[in-house]
């Protein structure tokens, strides 16, 4: 195996992420620094990441929610057509208003950017580099329109009121919105 290979091997390994790499592969991050791949390798090494990903979206439906912040990551990394990808996301979120109350809540969550920085978040990243965001809109109007009471309380750390949380996601979608959105729309 040459050394390209053994790098990309790493790089798909820890989804792209140089920071867990270094943490966790310190020979594996020298040969990522020393072989500084370009854009374009990085671009068909995260489209090797996000066919994965996609593959694996479903398979665990009280876990999308991770499977989808873990594409919103790779996306934000920009190397790859931003155009295609998120529309194939937007396709997967259509099917999303099915999912459960807590997987709804953290895509919520995680399209805002509340869980990292807004500028980590989906909306940044649809609104700024994308031509998609009337359609994001759309999927995110369906996606955050359920009801939430204190009979929906989880016993787990976080979601013992879930009410709140719901209403903290949607505020904070609509800020980020705000902030990147581009179309001038009363029914957020």
């Amino acid at each position: 195996m040459n050394k390209t290979d053994l790098v990309k091997d790493s790089y798909i390994k820890y989804q792209g992420s140089t920071f867990y790499m270094a943490r966790e592969d310190r020979e594996a991050y020298e040969q990522y620094k020393s072989l500084n791949p370009g854009q374009d390798l990085l671009g068909k090494w995260d489209e090797e990441i996000l066919e994965d990903l996609f593959a694996k979206l479903w398979k665990d439906e009280t876990n999308v929610w991770y499977i989808h912040s873990s594409i919103i990551r790779v996306l934000n990394r920009r190397y790859v057509d931003l155009n295609y990808w998120v529309s194939r996301l937007l396709d997967e979120m259509e099917k999303m208003t099915e999912l459960d109350k807590m997987n709804k809540i953290i895509i919520i969550e995680t399209m805002s950017g509340h869980n990292s920085k807004e500028d980590k978040g989906g909306v940044h990243l649809i609104c700024l580099y994308t031509d998609l965001e009337e359609r994001m809109v759309k999927v995110m109007n369906e996606l955050k329109s359920f009801y939430c009471d204190d009979y929906d309380n989880l016993n787990e750390m976080g979601w013992n009121n879930i009410v709140d949380r719901h209403l903290c996601a949607v505020n904070d979608y609509v800020r980020a919105y705000k902030k990147f959105g581009k179309l001038k729309l009363s029914t957020l």
